[in-house]
């Protein structure tokens, strides 16, 4: 981690008037991934909405390709999967990061994650495992909390305090495990230390068991990024972090070098 970047707004402004119906849909698609399929009758009851109302929204997505279903069960389609990698492809540095990623998890013998921040969230992008074997947490789209893991941390660290506090207010602290921090004082404390450290590790915050260590790094495009392990806490000695920190900073000077270079 470089210390503190130019200010870049985590959070767009709200618009000045919100389209309900965009909004309302949008739930509904949430809504269906969270239940991982859902009948009407589901949707319309946490929703608080009349099933007519349900049922012409999900007619009209279905339509669309968002929404397919199968006996009497809503999911996700298809399409959302090419809004998703054209999504991914329209990073500027997705080539220089999926390229350095095979190698780090490589040297490590540990997964890791390009974790990107977007709307004060960290979204899980891409990732490379040796072995080819799944990782030990984390999914492709996955969005959490900054505060919950090592490399959501480290990209607070990265931006301006009042950035944070921007993102604090709008997101709050959410414990995800009973050892996430959720004190302000806590958090602002620890994100001195990252900046002095130049790396973040955070133990049991994200899931209980799992501990993670990262790295964050300024790219063109206006996002901040991260890299990031996560590995069994029990997995994770002094020597352990300081192998893995050191990789992953070696890496992200490697990047920043080619974002500079390719920007001449």
């Amino acid at each position: 981690m470089r210390g503190v970047t130019e200010s870049r707004p985590m959070l767009s402004q709200p618009a000045s008037r919100e389209v309900q119906s965009v909004r309302t849909a949008f739930r509904i698609v949430s809504l269906i991934q969270d239940l991982d399929g859902a009948k009407m009758n589901d949707l319309a009851e946490h929703l608080d909405l009349a099933k007519s109302t349900v049922h012409n929204y999900l007619g009209t997505l279905q339509s669309l390709g968002y929404v397919v279903e199968r006996d009497g069960t809503y999911r996700l389609g298809l399409r959302f999967l090419t809004n998703g990698m054209a999504a991914r492809h329209g990073l500027a540095v997705r080539e220089a990061v999926t390229q350095a990623l095979p190698g780090v998890a490589a040297d490590l013998s540990r997964s890791v994650w390009w974790i990107v921040e977007e709307q004060g969230r960290g979204v899980f992008v891409d990732h490379a495992t040796p072995d080819g074997d799944d990782p030990i947490y984390g999914r492709v789209g996955k969005r959490s909390y900054l505060h919950t893991h090592a490399p959501g941390k480290a990209l607070l660290a990265a931006v301006p305090s009042e950035t944070v506090e921007a993102v604090l207010d709008h997101h709050g602290l959410r414990a995800q495990t009973r050892e996430t921090t959720t004190d302000r004082a806590a958090i602002r404390a620890e994100l001195e230390d990252i900046r002095t450290r130049g790396f973040a590790a955070s133990s049991g915050e994200a899931a209980l068991g799992i501990h993670s260590v990262g790295v964050a790094f300024d790219g063109p495009a206006g996002y901040n990024h991260a890299l990031g392990v996560f590995g069994l806490t029990h997995e994770f000695g002094a020597h352990t972090e300081e192998r893995v920190s050191a990789v992953l900073e070696s890496t992200v000077t490697d990047l920043e070098a080619q974002f500079a270079a390719e920007a001449v």
